[in-house]
Formats: C-alpha cells, structure tokens, sequence
C-alpha cells in the first residue's frame, strides 16, 4: 500500500492480486482511493482498458452479500460478493447487464485495505472532505 499526502488530499493505492474465473488467468490490479472523492475507489486492473469505479460501500456490503452498483449502458460497474469457500471475494465487471469478466482476489487482504480506507474517511463523514471548488467547476466546465 502506498499513501501519498497532497495540501489536503490523501491518496492510497493498494495492490490486488486478480484471477480470472474464466481463464484463470493472473492480473495485477490496484485499487485507489482519494479523500476528496470519498465516495468512491478505482479499480485499475492489468489489461483492462479503463478504471473500474465503484462505491466503496459497495466493496464493503459485498464481503458478506452480493452488492452492486448500476450503471448505464456504455460504462463499467461493479459486483461483488464473497466466493463459496470465503477465502475470496468474486468481482465482476459488469456493463449495463452484461458480464464482462469475474476476478476474485483473497478476501482477508481485500478487507484489510478497507479498513485502512475507511480510517481515512469513515462512514458518515464523507461529505467534509468532498473538494466542492472542483465539483462546481466540473459541473461548469466545457
């Protein structure tokens, strides 16, 4: 895990190692987390073409049940829940109904980096550390 302190943002990056149920195939991933984004985490996987993002809430219900996020048709969401032998957590890429790929990664080490993110931001508190200059300036730009 790295963490990397900027004014007032915090970045934490941490490793995830990622098989591919369907091929078995091996897969570095990282998962990152900003605090002036509290809401949501990336998911940066080897040979993907873009960064999974997901609400964090939805990693965390998905140790224990499945949980998952919406999208819309043409973008990347997220499922997850815990594997049968519950040393693993399943996350599946998903695009609008369709399911693109499912990795699963040990669950122990998923929780562990969790847990670290919500130190950062624990739950409730996020709204403080959202950056609200540029929220507006996004929702105005070109």
């Amino acid at each position: 895990m790295t963490t990397k302190q900027t004014d007032e943002t915090i970045e934490r990056a941490c490793y995830l190692p990622l098989w591919d149920e369907a091929t078995e195939e091996f897969h570095n991933a990282w998962m990152k987390y900003r605090t002036t984004d509290p809401y949501f985490v990336r998911l940066e996987i080897e040979d993907w073409p873009s960064p999974v993002v997901a609400p964090r809430m939805v990693l965390l219900e998905g140790m224990g049940a499945l949980a998952e996020c919406l999208s819309q048709p043409d973008s990347t969401a997220l499922r997850v829940e815990p594997s049968s032998d519950g040393r693993h957590v399943l996350l599946g890429i998903t695009q609008g109904d369709l399911l693109l790929a499912v990795f699963r990664t040990p669950a122990d080490m998923l929780a562990k980096q969790l847990t670290k993110i919500y130190e950062l931001v624990p739950d409730g508190e996020e709204m403080a550390h959202i950056d609200w200059n540029a929220v507006i300036a996004h929702l105005l730009g070109p």
